[in-house]
């Protein structure tokens, strides 16, 4: 096999390669992309910083409230004690109870409204770890499978990279710098075939003189519109 035979080989051994390192990259990105699982730990930290505030404001009104309620029972027992006869003082203790007593009626309603705004928080603390776990588990089986896949790119590329090294090994020099010249200027395709008059990779017609040349000469030719190297397709 001469050395422009060679390098459609190389070609081919070149694009499988340089798939399976894309593919390879992609897949490594994708193991260490744990993006998923930080935005529901952060959902759920969120959540659960408001969950502990609004619990921390409903066991404050609760507090609030039973300082009321022990201050009306001492006032109550003190008025209702028989200890106390001066009328004066004694609608004055009332007065004090009456008030203790509108007090703990609006605190009340602040704790029923704070209690229903903990138990919103409570649930959407629940779904949010539910989510999380989910994710996490999630994530968990998508490491497995793409960590399987990274050791399957990884023993393809084994394989085949020894391929590549040895087909270069039969090219000349000369003939690998200038494909690897080629190949660079078009995005890795160095190699075409002359398919009827046509360039198998620009698809545009081969003029008649390069078509000829390619029939009999020994010298490396070159597509006239996108200048990879043409080979005569044998499978005709």
């Amino acid at each position: 096999m001469n050395d422009v035979s060679l390098l459609l080989n190389l070609q081919a051994l070149d694009k499988s390669i340089a798939y399976l390192k894309e593919d390879l990259s992609d897949t490594e990105i994708s193991i260490n992309d744990d993006s998923s699982v930080l935005k529901a730990q952060d959902i759920y930290s969120q959540i659960s910083t408001v969950h502990d505030k609004v619990k921390k404001n409903q066991r404050e009104t609760e507090r609030e409230i039973q300082k009321l309620e022990d201050r009306k029972d001492v006032l109550e027992t003190k008025a209702y004690s028989g200890g106390i006869s001066n009328p004066k003082e004694l609608s004055t203790l009332q007065s004090e109870v009456d008030n203790l007593i509108s007090l703990i009626k609006a605190q009340e309603e602040i704790l029923l409204s704070r209690m229903e705004e903990t138990e919103k928080y409570e649930q959407g603390l629940s779904k949010a770890l539910s989510q999380l776990e989910n994710v996490q588990n999630n994530h968990a089986q998508k490491i497995i499978t793409l960590q399987s896949r990274q050791t399957e790119l990884l023993s393809q590329l084994s394989s085949e990279e020894p391929k590549q090294k040895a087909v270069r090994e039969q090219c000349s020099s000369k003939i690998l710098q200038i494909y690897d010249r080629v190949s660079k200027a078009n995005k890795g395709i160095a190699v075409a075939l002359a398919e009827s008059d046509r360039c198998s990779e620009c698809q545009l017609s081969i003029q008649t003189k390069i078509l000829e040349s390619l029939k009999t000469s020994d010298d490396l030719i070159y597509c006239n519109s996108c200048g990879r190297i043409l080979l005569r397709d044998s499978r005709k």
